[in-house]
């Protein structure tokens, strides 16, 4: 009987998940999404049908804390979904389902419920039939391996029983007990792990070395390009792996759960790693579940591999190409995308971060000026292709363009899920030349801030037309290109009512660097500047509007 599929009931983040099983499974998602939600309900699961000492669905049998070979947290009865366990047979409990088939197609399910216990333990009931039970239990026999990660290894370790080192990694303590695990395998094991590492690292050998009647710790090293080195002053990415793949060796589990593999590998590893994990699945007979927020694990992930998107607790897709995409525009966990004019984006996010609470659901991506800037076609295609998951706000300047203009082009973009959002004055830079933004930042009062700015405006103003000149020529070849623009005195005449009257804020940024005195203004000082009159009401109202 081999295992088909797991589901997770009331678990921490999960409310009811069915998660169908290929040999490598990888889940995405942002953080509390549910993806180590469902590792931890499997791990937890799997120890308890091996350690309670019945799984029966008219009885309970109870397993204590300081007996567990795993628990996520010491506040266990807050494991619930939406409410913690109770110690009664109608209050709140979790569930786990996993669902074995056989090559006729037969199945069967191993179950378990879990909830508080009366004493300090965990109460379980369930059903284990017969034809899987010998997969779960057994002093030595682990349905699960559990890798939560690592960040580095002590310098020594002295050796410890084999039942030590067996609770101490299913409970997740890998780090300190790595060398105790490898001492645990035979020759023929460590020259597996060996092999594995090779199309990953290149070669490495591991050497493991206790001798009981002289030694009180145990010796490992790593051979590498002809140099041996103590396994502590490894690099963080060998010592993942060789964890990995030591409790393949050690555990023999029909299921490994892995969270994040990726955080200490580089990336040209991360794209070879989901094709060795599937190869090894293949030939070990295991199914492989791991999470990951890189984009280059699940660009490397072979066909055959089920790639799952989470996000409140549920799975998003399970379309691949989605998930792909979804990495690749840092859209996990977001609601909006916001596609910019610009390639340089701080000033865009500093005016986003002044309402946190649309920040969270906001990613912004950096565009190439306002000739290539997304079509509303082009929009309309990456919305589907995200499986219209997401709504796009596309960023351009105003420059010099009349509000009939503004008007024309915003309407021309309106569409299900897609705005297009014109700066209120020329564009981004031209909210932080702002007499009372700049009182803010500088502590000079409105007045002298004014001044600054008259000052600039009649100094620059040759330079100053010559721009406005030049936008209007784009604007009218962009626009009416048949004839009928307004003219340019026209244009002009109305932009006098603009704080900036005519000018690019893009100009004035640059001249008030020099201008306020004490290097006051600059890109660093904006960046730091905390409390300040609101900018940009339009982009928090377009924001809102894609969020209702």
């Amino acid at each position: 009987m081999r295992l088909h599929s797991v589901t997770v009931k009331k678990f921490k983040r999960i409310d009811t998940i069915e998660l169908p099983l290929a040999d490598l499974n990888i889940l995405v998602g942002s953080n509390g999404s549910g993806k180590s939600s469902i590792l931890q309900a499997l791990h937890l699961a799997s120890c308890l049908m091996r350690q309670a000492d019945r799984i029966r669905a008219g009885s309970t049998a109870m397993v204590r804390v300081s007996d567990l070979d795993y628990l996520p947290s010491d506040e266990y009865w807050r494991l619930g979904h939406g409410a913690d366990w109770g110690n009664r047979s109608n209050s709140p409990s979790s569930k786990v389902f996993f669902k074995f088939q056989n090559n006729d197609g037969a199945e069967v399910t191993a179950e378990l419920e879990m909830r508080s216990a009366r004493n300090a333990g965990i109460s379980v009931q369930g059903e284990l039939p017969e034809p899987v039970r010998t997969q779960f239990r057994g002093p030595e026999t682990f349905f699960s391996g559990f890798i939560p990660g690592i960040s580095g290894i002590p310098n020594v370790e002295q050796k410890n029983s084999k039942r030590v080192v067996l609770k101490a990694c299913s409970f997740g303590d890998s780090n300190v007990y790595l060398r105790n695990a490898l001492d645990l395998l035979s020759p023929d094991n460590l020259a597996q792990i060996e092999t594995w590492l090779n199309p990953l690292l290149g070669p490495v050998r591991l050497k493991v070395k206790f001798d009981e009647r002289t030694d009180f710790d145990i010796n490992a090293e790593a051979e590498i390009d002809g140099r041996l080195m103590p396994l502590e002053l490894l690099g963080t990415g060998y010592l993942q792996l060789i964890q990995i793949f030591c409790y393949i060796l050690l555990f023999k589990p029909k299921i490994l759960l892995i969270d994040e593999p990726d955080i200490h590998l580089h990336p040209s590893v991360q794209e070879k790693l989901a094709q060795s994990l599937l190869q090894i699945a293949g030939a070990q007979g295991i199914k492989i579940i791991m999470t990951t927020h890189s984009p280059f694990i699940v660009r490397g992930a072979p066909a055959g591999t089920n790639v799952v998107w989470l996000a409140d607790g549920e799975m998003k897709t399970e379309d691949r190409t989605i998930v792909e995409l979804a990495l690749g525009w840092g859209a996990f966990g977001k609601k909006v995308i916001v596609v910019s004019e610009d390639a340089t984006n701080d000033l865009l996010k500093k005016l986003i971060r002044q309402w946190p609470e649309l920040e969270r659901a906001v990613t912004v991506l950096p565009g190439r000026g306002y000739k290539h800037l997304l079509t509303k076609e082009e929009a309309q295609e990456l919305r589907s292709s995200l499986g219209d998951k997401f709504k796009v706000l596309v960023h351009r300047d105003r420059d010099s363009l009349t509000d009939d203009e503004v008007l024309e082009l915003k309407n021309s973009y309106a569409n299900e899920g897609i705005r297009l959002w014109i700066t209120d004055q020329s564009d981004l830079e031209a909210e932080f030349c702002d007499p009372e933004f700049l009182s803010a930042l500088t502590g000079q009062p409105v007045h002298t801030c004014e001044n600054w700015l008259t000052e600039i405006s009649i100094q620059h103003q040759v330079p100053i037309n010559e721009q406005f000149a030049r936008q209007r020529a784009a604007h009218n070849n962009e626009l009416h290109s048949a004839g009928g623009s307004p003219t340019n005195d026209e244009v002009w005449a109305a932009l006098q009512h603009r704080p900036l009257k005519g000018a690019k804020g893009k100009f004035i940024f640059k001249q008030l660097k020099n201008k306020v005195p004490g290097n006051a203004f600059s890109e660093a000082t904006i960046e730091s500047l905390v409390a300040y009159p609101e900018r940009a009401a339009s982009l928090k109202a377009n924001l809102e509007d894609l969020l209702a």
